[in-house]
């Protein structure tokens, strides 16, 4: 599965699975507006956004969903699958949130958002990616609580790929290696 934060404006198709970061909410004073703009609520910060996004593009995530699925993604199936519930002051939140935003907030449409996260280190360059993603699959095997036996066992079990994402040996050595640093330094703010 791949998952991202798409920019406001963007249209997606019927077979794209969609989150919105908002439900609708009318009550009788919205009915007599022009429009029902204001019956929206965010039921997601930008900053629990992007953490979500980062669990989900997570070898952990995709491990539990690769037991789960043949060869289509059904809304349910994701929406059953069991992720860590992080919000703002949770262990590894920040960590995996940042990240996540370095990965998916580039480009001007993006503009808005980096500015409400507060500015956002891009990770442009291919190493940059590969360090990025590598911190955030570490600290998403911690937020699953697993042990360094448990993630080793996920890692060595996992299918070792070129494209779409580099998934090859080096790739789970600097993950496993991340995984120990953050082991031994904690859920940085």
């Amino acid at each position: 599965m791949i998952a991202s934060v798409i920019p406001k404006g963007s249209v997606c198709i019927e077979s794209v699975q969609l989150f919105r970061p908002y439900r609708l909410n009318p009550n009788e004073d919205h009915l007599s507006e022009d429009n029902l703009h204001n019956a929206y609520e965010r039921i997601f910060t930008d900053q629990e956004l992007f953490c979500a996004v980062g669990l989900i593009n997570s070898i952990p995530f995709d491990f539990l969903m690769r037991t789960k699925i043949d060869t289509n993604m059904v809304k349910y199936k994701v929406e059953e699958t069991q992720v860590p519930r992080l919000t703002d002051g949770n262990d590894w939140f920040q960590h995996i949130s940042d990240r996540a935003a370095q990965l998916n907030c580039y480009g001007e449409d993006f503009a808005d958002m980096r500015d409400r996260l507060g500015g956002v280190n891009l990770a442009t360059s291919e190493d940059e990616r590969r360090q990025a993603q590598a911190e955030l699959d570490a600290a998403a095997f911690h937020a699953y609580g697993l042990e360094r036996e448990e993630t080793k066992f996920v890692l060595d079990d996992f299918h070792r790929t070129q494209d779409p994402r580099i998934m090859t040996e080096e790739y789970f050595d600097l993950v496993l290696q991340k995984y120990d640093e953050l082991a031994e330094s904690g859920p940085m703010p």
